[in-house]
């Protein structure tokens, strides 16, 4: 019915009307407003909304239309709802807008400035603060950026920062945090969100105003307690200059550590150890620097005693969130291992860095450290060879003796034993054929077990090596100059040459030798686990072997054969 009503009418009953209405010709830099369109009718055409691109930005926009019929009366209305932001303070219009050849009329809005008195009474605030104002390079602006409201939030967004003038790295802190504070009399909630930033080099640098989007929740709606009414809110805090300083000229050769504080500690001072050639021990130094990343830390290198092997590891960074910024820490773990027993003293640490705090120069001086090294570990005690488990069996009697002559026997007696003999084959059989079956599973059983220990062939080549082949394989590696099959020649002779099994054959090896050997051990470990491949002398080792007294061979007393070899007698005999 209602198309069959469009197509009746006359065209000049279905011309549009539209219609302009604000919900408020007065508003604050920063507020938005809400602008509905209303339509009767049909209009020619969608609205053209370009128009308002000069002084408005469009946040939001909604649709609704409806068709009614009654009493014969047909009516159809659009409804096209706007929310607008100001671009600009001043005597601003809303121009009109056209759905084709259907306008509405233009509305006059008045925009004013955000004033201190404005700001005070405002739901939302945003604040950006940076300190400090003047930096040297390379040193930490703790950027801080509150946002602080008195209404309920639905929905919010924050601009990151960045810089302009001079590049920098930016590095968010944290979670945000959340309070309460009071301003002006009024209670307002508090979500803070820190930032530190590093400028790379001198200038000035400039932190651009932050922009803050949020929806507040203002009440609920005119006629409807239901529906709440909502407004989106812009808020931009004031733009930051910060001054970067050049390092000061005096800077030479020392590292550049711009840092409101920085440590250091060494395990060894608080602690020293015990130390004996040959074995390694860790010494850790802790570098902590209050606002500067560990990024920045330079790895540390000691100084090492003539003669002595050290083994850095790669230095472990980490940062930290404080209140007074970022915390960095570099940790560098050093495995030193002496080669001479005596009294040692271990060089000072010497380290400067820049406090910005005082702007001047700071050192940190860790005095030398006296140590005393004890002499290598001698080796451990041989045990006597195992006793045999089982004592051997009687001497059987002499095979020279002349056996006893068997007696005559009668015919009769004769027929009787062979008729016994006939009976008594059977059972012999049976009992040959079980033994026989018996066998078999054994055998078949040993095979399974053969099978299961070859699947670790350094197990079965252990068992079929001796210590003096173990040794000979290491004397052929270390002659090729072999690092790799060295130590696995060394690996298996150690665990051959132990008295006990215990996994841990080759450090036991290191602790009992002697000095020359354990600085070739501790060579060919450098040389296999450095971090750049060099060549390898065996020379050394060799050498070393070769004065190593060998191991006892342990005895073991052999049984006495199953079936003792006896002297066949002779055709004269």
């Amino acid at each position: 019915m209602a198309l069959a009503l469009l197509l009746i009418l006359p065209p000049s009953l279905l011309a549009a009307q539209v219609t302009a209405v604000a919900d408020r010709d007065r508003l604050a830099a920063g507020d938005s407003l809400q602008l509905e369109l209303r339509v009767t009718g049909s209009p020619d055409d969608d609205p053209d909304l370009d128009v308002l691109k000069r002084d408005w930005e469009i946040l939001n926009r909604s649709q609704s239309s409806q068709i009614e019929l009654i009493n014969g009366s047909f009516s159809r209305s659009l409804v096209l709802s706007l929310s607008l932001m100001p671009r600009r303070s001043g005597e601003l219009e809303i121009p009109a807008i056209c759905f084709g050849a259907d306008c509405s009329l233009p509305l006059p809005i008045t925009v004013s400035e955000q004033t201190a008195t404005t700001t005070a009474a405002a739901p939302l605030l945003l604040e950006a603060e940076a300190q400090p104002r003047q930096v040297p390079v390379g040193a930490q602006i703790l950027l801080t950026v509150r946002l602080l409201h008195r209404v309920e939030l639905r929905q919010a967004s924050l601009s990151e920062p960045r810089t302009d003038g001079v590049e920098a790295d930016i590095q968010r802190l944290g979670k945000d945090r959340r309070s309460t504070t009071r301003r002006n009399g009024y209670l307002y909630q508090v979500i803070e969100r820190r930032y530190v930033i590093f400028p790379r080099q001198a200038g000035q640098l400039s932190i651009p105003a932050l922009q803050l989007d949020a929806q507040v929740d203002t009440g609920s709606s005119r006629g409807n307690f239901f529906a709440r009414q909502l407004r989106q809110l812009r808020r931009s805090s004031k733009a930051l200059q910060i001054q970067v300083t050049p390092p000061p000229a005096d800077l030479g050769s020392r590292n550049w550590l711009p840092a409101r504080q920085l440590t250091l500690q060494d395990d060894w001072q608080q602690h020293p150890p015990t130390l004996r050639v040959g074995e390694p021990a860790t010494r850790t130094l802790t570098l902590t620097a209050t606002g500067l990343p560990a990024a920045s830390l330079p790895e540390l290198k000691l100084p090492v005693p003539a003669g002595w092997k050290s083994y850095p590891d790669q230095p472990s960074r980490q940062d930290t969130d404080s209140q007074q910024g970022i915390i960095g820490t570099l940790q560098q773990k050093i495995a030193l291992v002496p080669t001479r027993p005596g009294s040692v003293v271990l060089p000072a640490i010497d380290l400067d860095w820049f406090d910005v705090t005082t702007a001047a120069w700071k050192h940190i001086h860790l005095k030398p450290l006296q140590l005393k090294v004890a002499p290598a570990a001698t080796g451990t005690a041989v045990s006597p060879p195992p006793q045999p488990l089982m004592t051997p069996p009687a001497t059987p009697p002499s095979p020279t003796a002349a056996p006893a002559p068997a007696p005559q026997n009668k015919p009769s007696t004769v027929a009787a034993t062979a008729g016994s003999t006939r009976r008594n084959f059977w059972p012999w059989l049976s009992l040959v054929l079980g033994l026989g079956w018996l066998a078999t599973l054994l055998l078949r059983q040993r095979r399974r077990s053969t099978a299961t220990v070859a699947k670790d062939p350094t197990t079965a080549d252990e068992k079929q090596e001796t210590e003096q082949t173990a040794r000979k394989a290491v004397f052929a590696a270390a002659g090729r100059n072999d690092p790799q099959a060295t130590r696995q020649a060394l690996l298996r002779w150690s665990r051959l040459r132990a008295t006990k099994i215990t996994g841990d054959e080759y450090e036991e090896l290191k602790r009992g030798a002697g000095a020359p050997l354990a600085a070739a051990l501790s060579e060919l470990d450098e040389v296999l686990y450095s971090k750049s491949p060099a060549a390898w002398n065996g020379e050394a080792l060799c050498a070393a072997l070769a004065d190593l007294p060998e191991k006892p061979r342990k005895t073991r007393q052999s049984l006495p054969p199953l079936y003792p070899a006896t002297e066949l007698p002779t055709k004269n005999g």
